[in-house]
């Protein structure tokens, strides 16, 4: 995926998301086409690949871009002391499953919502502040692991058609999460 600073570039690319999302609302993802893509775009096939790899990379970019809000917000300065990373992963991606459902059951729906576990999983294990304390191997395995089960329960929220409060999502979350579940 193109990472540089060409505003012609990054104007393409927001174009191509922008051409994805409004082909997704009208047909499923794999009936959707690179040409289809690219017409809706207004852009040429050899533009779409020096911007993408694939109709995939078109919807990790707009993940990224457009919905990805979470671990990527800390800073040093307001990082999450590793006994409150459960309750702050739970308020924050009960928030992010609750302002994105739509594209979370356009996702699952498409069959491609493992892609959200993968923008999860990129942003948990990139973050500094994420389990700062432990090292690098076993955060990795705990980015996975919160990851999975966040992308698992907004999987499962979208199936279930989104009927979950905000307050009922967190605490499942947070309980999830904790381990709790498994103590009677």
């Amino acid at each position: 995926m193109y990472c540089g600073t060409n505003k012609t570039a990054l104007q393409s690319q927001r174009q191509t998301a922008e051409a994805m999302m409004t082909l997704l609302r009208q047909k499923p993802f794999a009936q959707i086409t690179i040409s289809e893509l690219c017409k809706s775009a207004g852009i040429s096939r050899q533009t779409f690949y020096s911007l993408f790899t694939s109709r995939e990379n078109v919807m990790v970019f707009t993940l990224k871009e457009q919905y990805c809000e979470g671990l990527n917000d800390l800073t040093p300065r307001n990082s999450v002391y590793d006994s409150d990373l459960t309750r702050w992963l739970s308020r924050s991606y009960s928030a992010y499953i609750l302002r994105n459902r739509a594209l979370i059951k356009m996702l699952v729906d498409n069959r491609i919502d493992y892609l959200l576990y993968d923008s999860f999983f990129e942003a948990m294990d990139s973050c500094e502040c994420f389990l700062s304390r432990v090292d690098s191997c076993t955060r990795s395995y705990a980015a996975s692991f919160y990851a999975g089960g966040v992308a698992c329960v907004a999987r499962r929220y979208a199936e279930e058609g989104c009927m979950s409060s905000a307050e009922q999502l967190e605490a499942l979350l947070e309980t999830l999460l904790s381990g709790n579940v498994f103590r009677e």
